[in-house]
């Protein structure tokens, strides 16, 4: 294998070390923690995190890289997202924003996890006792629908005012994380619950972010969300598309940002992301409890594909690499130019300091690694992963999980 590809699969590695400080780099990791936490191989925990990509692969990171495509690279993307209106459609439903006003209630969004919960869990079991799939196929499916419903779990900790509230006026307290340390989260949504029993009667009404955002209104997604490690944005609602600070937007709660302060508004920030990690663990336990989805955890959860399916396990790198190239391109790894070892990396991508190989002994598979990182390669690279994209086609993943929950008109189903 050559000194570049070896470079590249660094690179690929690097998507599942620990935060040195969610956007993708955020869900990736807060996707890694949980996985961790149930003993999830490294195989398994990889396809995890390229299922917890979908809702954006198929949403948002797809609609802005469009515009930084060649008509190759354009292509090869619609074959699996724009040709594919029944996972479009979808994916909108699953990053917990107020689509048209109607996530207005605390009733509402306690509808919306639960119903997502139940979804997630006979999404399992079904793929796990459908005949005529092979254990390659069912395995994907496990692991990416675990990973999309993830993203979704997460995102309401990134795109709600949960952290703004004051918890310590409140049965459900802040947590401390280690003793030695000044990291706290919030209490999750069925934390909270539990303490305080029906979600009508709580002391707070949450509140998430109007998408598409509105000119002039304050509470939009781009206002609202805690996506990246500054708390910053590029508002789109507005000529020009300004990119802006989101800080006055997140003063309030008990560890507010501050104007042109970094160290409140990271601290603010991770507030939401440690509350998102422990929420993601919980929500595997949740789905748990009911036996048939554990079964299909358990089926996949070992999955060793280095020992077992080395080809797969090649595409499976090609896949993730594919994640940082679109994300990286459309400023969303972290936000718009990352800092440290995550700028590192979309530098390395957008700069194409890797570049392309040359030589007779390179084969089919390390040029369409490698060929991610610039814009001729992208569209075979995107074919050559084909694997992880193309259930999502042919068994919807993502339709499974927002049923009763979604609609093909943008409006909340259960809502409208």
């Amino acid at each position: 294998m050559s000194r570049k590809l070896v470079a590249l699969l660094m690179l690929c590695a690097l998507l599942a070390s620990p935060a040195a400080g969610f956007d993708s780099f955020w869900h990736s990791e807060a996707t890694r923690l949980a996985a961790n936490d149930f003993g999830f191989s490294d195989d398994a925990r990889k396809i995890m995190q390229l299922g917890n990509f979908s809702p954006d692969f198929f949403g948002p990171v797809a609609d802005l890289a469009s515009s930084h495509l060649p008509a190759a690279g354009l292509e090869a993307l619609n074959q699996y997202v724009a040709n594919n209106g029944q996972d479009r459609d979808s994916a909108v439903f699953l990053h917990f924003d107020d689509l048209f006003d109607e996530l207005n209630g605390n009733p509402k969004f306690d509808y919306v996890f639960n119903r997502l919960l139940s979804n997630t869990q006979s999404t399992l079991a079904y793929y796990n006792k459908q005949p005529g799939i092979d254990n390659r196929t069912r395995k994907t499916l496990i692991l990416i629908t675990l990973g999309a419903s993830l993203h979704a779990v997460q995102d309401f900790y990134s795109h709600s005012d949960w952290i703004h509230n004051d918890f310590e006026k409140t049965p459900a307290k802040l947590i401390r994380l280690s003793a030695a340390s000044l990291d706290y989260r919030a209490p999750t949504w069925f934390e909270f619950r539990e303490k305080s029993g029906a979600a009508e009667k709580w002391p707070f009404q949450v509140k998430t972010g109007i998408y598409p955002p509105i000119a002039g209104a304050a509470n939009t997604h781009t206002h609202m969300n805690h996506d990246n490690s500054r708390l910053t944005y590029r508002e789109l609602e507005t000529e020009g598309a300004p990119l802006l600070s989101q800080t006055k937007y997140h003063n309030t709660g008990p560890i507010p940002a501050r104007e042109n302060d970094a160290a409140s508004a990271l601290a603010h920030q991770q507030l939401a992301f440690n509350t998102a990690v422990a929420a993601s663990s919980e929500w595997i336990r949740k789905i748990e409890e009911n036996a048939e989805a554990k079964a299909a955890v358990e089926f996949a959860k070992s999955w060793n594909l280095k020992s077992q399916d080395k080809k797969l396990g090649k595409e499976l790198e090609a896949g993730l690499t594919t994640e940082l190239a679109l994300s990286c391109m459309t400023g969303k790894w972290d936000g718009e130019e990352p800092e440290g070892d995550r700028g590192f990396l979309c530098r390395s991508v957008l700069e194409k300091t890797i570049g392309s190989v040359s030589g007779s002994k390179q084969s089919k598979i390390e040029s369409l690694i490698i060929g991610i990182v610039s814009s001729a390669g992208f569209s075979l690279a995107l074919k050559y992963t084909g694997k992880f994209w193309d259930v999502h086609t042919q068994y919807h993943i993502l339709s499974r999980l927002t049923d009763g929950i979604s609609s093909s008109s943008g409006h909340y189903n259960h809502f409208k």
